[in-house]
Order: C-alpha cells, then structure tokens, then sequence
C-alpha cells in the first residue's frame, strides 16, 4: 500500500513542524505547522515550489499519470519533456479559477495526511470539480491506510482564510464542517464507487464498504486550519524563530471559545486531528499560488 504515497519529502523539508497538546479538545498532541526557516529567513519560494509539484499527484493516480504520459510519448514521437510537461498543464486545468484559497488548502491537507498519517488517497477529489455530470461535495479527502487487521479511513477537512477571517472562525467552521462529513460519508461512496475517481488497486475496499463487507473499520477525522497570522514571528536565530511559532499557536489556541466543543458529537470529536497552518501574509502567497499555476 505504501507504493501509492506520492512524494511528499521535498515539501516537508520547508514545512516546520511539530506536536504538542495545544490544551484544546479533544486533549492529544496535534501538530502545529507554518512555512519553515533557515535562520531569520522564511521559505517561502521554495515552499510554494514544491507545493506546486505536487499538484500532479493530487490530480492523477499513479497508474492514471502513467497512462497520460505514456500516450503523450507516442504521440510525441518518443519525447519524454514533452510528454512530462502535458501531465502538468493537464492537472492545472484541474483547478477552479476564483477558488485559490480551498484548492491551496486541499493541496496541503492531501500532502499532509499522506506525510503525518501514512494514508493514501482512497477518492481523488479535484478531478470531480471538472467532469460533467457531477457534483462536488463532502470530504475534501478521503484517504485510506491499512494498520495491522484494522482498515483505517481518514476524513479531512481543510478551512483556509484569507486575511479578513481570524483564527477562531476558521477553528469554529472547521470542526463544524468534519461534523457534516461524517455525517455524508456513505453518500459520497454510493457516488463515486462506481466511478474512476477511486484508486484502481483500492477499488476493491471502497466496494467492501459499500457492500459493509469490510470489517475492522476505524474513522479518524483530520482537521487543516490555514489562516492569517498577523502576529510577528521573532527571534534572533531558528530556535527562537520557531520557538515564537509554537507560542503563536499556542496562544491561539487557548483563546478559542470552549463551549463550542459542546456542541460536537462527543464520538466524533473523540477521532479528530488538528493540523494547525499559520501563514504570514496569506492573500500575498495565495497570489502567488494562482499565477504559478495559471488561474
């Protein structure tokens, strides 16, 4: 199963990234994330890059990517470049103008389920927002790994805020949101088992589902909060850098108003996985994201 992980690592060398028990619910160490640094200096470019390059198999199987290619290169008279570089334009045709922020936001939680939870994608999403006849809606992923006798399904949810929204918001909506996931999940897979949306070699367990063959079954729910953060980073050096980001975090954490995981199924608040994202100048890096991918 591990063979359909996409690539992940050049990403996450310029994500900093850490867990810690951020006091919030359910109480468990979530992971706290933000652009890396190399001393004083963020980065950025090289981030933005390397999200970029994922955008391929966030789009496309492995064993669909091959089979675009591998008709390119006929076509082409043999030439691999070309062919490499008709794969790239065809996953950026994938992507919704006037959507930057939820297309970043999906990018980085399928890059981060995949990194931190081993999952792989079970339905690939962004092909549905542009093929006729379907409708796009629940999970923005649906990811799947295997754990001794356990299947494990993990559901997430990406909220990403440019700067008029704040954190709590963006914390607020997300738990809000994982809730109707859940609560759709079946739905979703009566749509799309049948369709070529799922990974061709996990074709089989979405049928078992369906079918409620599947035993050993565990839901683990993810969470991705991207948002603005106006609060300066300081320090003298890395460590104090990223000391600085995890007080951030922290302090946005406590400030978040409790009684709202009142108002979550207990069970399900039980399952969920923080990931939380702040990004400095976020409307700046979202414009970035768009011209690089040309929409």
């Amino acid at each position: 199963m591990k063979n359909l992980l996409t690539h992940t690592e050049s990403l996450m060398n310029h994500v900093y990234w850490f867990r810690q028990d951020f006091n919030i619910q359910p109480r468990k160490k979530h992971i706290g994330t933000t652009i890396n640094y190399t001393d004083i200096f963020d980065r950025e470019e090289d981030f933005l890059r390397e999200l970029v390059n994922t955008i391929s198999g966030w789009v496309y199987s492995k064993t669909k990517a091959k089979q675009i290619v591998d008709e390119r290169i006929l076509q082409t008279n043999g030439d691999p470049q070309n062919a490499y570089s008709f794969l790239t334009t065809q996953a950026f045709s994938k992507f919704r103008p006037g959507h930057p922020q939820g297309q970043f936001g999906e990018l980085l939680l399928f890059n981060f389920i995949q990194f931190f939870f081993k999952a792989v994608p079970l339905l690939r999403k962004q092909p549905i927002a542009t093929s006729v006849g379907h409708e796009r809606f629940g999970a923005d992923a649906i990811h799947y790994r295997e754990n001794g006798d356990e299947h494990h399904i993990i559901l997430g949810e990406s909220k990403c805020y440019k700067s008029k929204y704040k954190f709590n918001n963006a914390f607020k909506e997300s738990l809000n949101s994982i809730v109707k996931t859940v609560m759709e999940f079946n739905n979703e897979m009566n749509l799309y088992t049948y369709d070529d949306f799922l990974e061709p070699e996990l074709e089989d367990i979405a049928k078992q589902y369906k079918r409620n063959t599947l035993k050993n079954i565990r839901f683990e729910f993810v969470c991705l909060i991207a948002y603005n953060e106006d609060r300066d980073f300081k320090g003298n050096d890395e460590e104090e850098m990223k000391q600085s980001i995890r007080d951030v975090i922290q302090n946005r954490c406590a400030s978040f108003d409790v009684n709202h995981f009142k108002s979550i199924n207990q069970n399900i608040l039980n399952r969920i996985n923080y990931i939380i994202f702040p990004i400095k100048k976020l409307d700046s890096l979202l414009d970035k994201f768009q011209k690089q991918i040309g929409i």
